[in-house]
C-alpha cells in the first residue's frame, strides 16, 4: 500500500515537472514569436523624411509608392502641362485601404469599396467621407523633404 502511494506521488511529481517545463518552454518561445509577427507598439511617424531624386521623382502622369515610417504614401507627378509633384497619405479615408493611381483614368482609386479621388485628393465618387490627406513637401538640394506637419517641415531646413 505504501508502495502504490509513492508510485502515484512520483508520477504526479513527474507530470507536474514535465507540464511546467513545457509551459515555460512555450512561454519562452511565444514572446519573441509574437514580437516578430506583430509589433504591437504604435510607433509615431518620423518628424520628416528626406528622399533622393531617384526615390521620389516619377515621370509626368506616373506615381510611386513609398513609406513614411509605417505609413504608405503616394508620390504623384501630375500629367503635363505644368506637371507638379503631389504627395498623399495613401490610405483611403473610408476604411484605411491602400489607394493607388490609375494612369489611364487619371485618378486615385481605392479598390476596396470603389472610392475615386481626383489628382488633388478630393473625393469624386464612392464612400470615402473626406479627401486624402496631403503631406507638406519641398525640394531642397535635389532631395525631397516630406512632413505631416508644416512645423516639422520647417525643422528640416
Amino acid at each position: 500500500m505504501k508502495l502504490d502511494e509513492s508510485y502515484l506521488a512520483r508520477r504526479r511529481f513527474l507530470h507536474g515537472m514535465l507540464g511546467g517545463g513545457a509551459l515555460t518552454l512555450g512561454a519562452g518561445a511565444s514572446v519573441p514569436l509574437l514580437q516578430y509577427v506583430g509589433n504591437f507598439r504604435e510607433e509615431p511617424p518620423p518628424e520628416f523624411l528626406v528622399l533622393a531624386a531617384a526615390e521620389y521623382d516619377p515621370p509626368p502622369g506616373k506615381a510611386k509608392m513609398a513609406l513614411y515610417g509605417r505609413m504608405p504614401m503616394l508620390l504623384l507627378r501630375t500629367p503635363e502641362p505644368g506637371s507638379e509633384l503631389k504627395v498623399f497619405v495613401a490610405t483611403c479615408t473610408h476604411l484605411n485601404c491602400t489607394v493607388h493611381y490609375r494612369e489611364e483614368q487619371r485618378c486615385i482609386v481605392c479598390a476596396c469599396h470603389g472610392g475615386y479621388f481626383d489628382l488633388d485628393g478630393r473625393v469624386v465618387s464612392g464612400p470615402p467621407p473626406q479627401a486624402l490627406r496631403q503631406f507638406y513637401h519641398r525640394v531642397q538640394d535635389g532631395q525631397l523633404v516630406i512632413a505631416l506637419e508644416q512645423a516639422n517641415l520647417d525643422k528640416a531646413s
